[in-house]
């Protein structure tokens, strides 16, 4: 004879095929209208002019910056200490027809090759996570600032959801991760100490990810990816080494870790106070 234990186990077992479950599922199957990453373009968009000069700290391949130009009439520097982003930024720009507004310099953030109060705004998206030496970098930003310039970040922080294990997953194989600045403190603090005032701090949370995963799915296809990486794990291992088939692993969950909380996208907009 089923005793209390079975009824209350089969009366929770209704309620997961019950229709309150479902109603829920169905409204998780709803769009929530997310912002896409134009939202920090026109955080930069409003304080640019067209007499205005922009810096592009990390610019890969100029696209962000080519976007900048183009929508306010100003013109811009690209920085990056990848040859190989240098010259696919340039041939970028010379295929927007910019190269009388763009011009792209390698070189890297804590040593930018102009005199101070060189710029009116200053943009970094996903540079900080790489950066080491967050202190002098973040200086070294507000050094070409001009007076009551801004400089512009997207950057994304741990959080007490990432799991010990997780961590040394994700900062313990990377090539490029520097875990101190994925620390919300330590980022806070590089910018006051370079008197930057905080304007705006924009908690992204998950809504960049919402956005692009209802379009073109690049987590869907990160999951796919590390899948793929682990069941042929020592095929890749002997074509590129462990350090990089690690560094790929580690990588593979990035996106994975913002949708889940572990990882949390912010948007900053700082003001040089003097």
């Amino acid at each position: 004879m089923a005793d209390a234990a079975d009824h209350d186990h089969l009366r929770a077992v209704s309620r997961v095929y019950g229709p309150e479950t479902w109603d829920v599922y169905e409204l998780l199957d709803r769009s929530l209208d997310p912002r896409s990453p134009e939202a920090m373009l026109a955080l930069a968009v409003e304080r640019v002019t067209p007499g205005s000069v922009v810096l592009d700290v990390g610019c890969r391949h100029a696209s962000h910056l080519i976007e900048l130009v183009r929508a306010t009439g100003a013109s811009g520097v690209g920085i990056d200490p990848v040859s190989r982003f240098v010259e696919e930024a340039r041939r970028a720009v010379r295929e927007a027809a910019l190269d009388d507004r763009v011009r792209i310099v390698e070189g890297v953030m804590q040593d930018i090759p102009y005199p101070d109060a060189s710029f009116d705004l200053a943009w970094c998206r996903d540079v900080i996570e790489v950066v080491e030496g967050l202190e002098p970098a973040i200086a070294e930003i507000a050094r070409v600032l001009r007076p009551g310039g801004h400089l512009i970040v997207y950057t994304v922080f741990a959080t007490d959801r990432l799991e010990p294990k997780e961590a040394d997953l994700l900062f313990g194989q990377s090539l490029a991760i520097v875990p101190a600045n994925l620390v919300e403190e330590n980022v806070e603090a590089a910018f006051r100490r370079a008197r930057l005032g905080v304007v705006v701090k924009d908690v992204v949370g998950t809504e960049w990810r919402e956005y692009a995963e209802e379009r073109t799915r690049p987590v869907s296809r990160d999951v796919l990816r590390l899948a793929r990486l682990r069941r042929q794990r020592h095929r890749i291992v002997e074509h590129a080494g462990e350090e990089i088939y690690g560094h790929i692993e580690s990588n593979l969950h990035w996106l994975v870790y913002q949708f889940l909380g572990k990882l949390l996208p912010t948007i900053y907009v700082l003001r040089k106070t003097v």
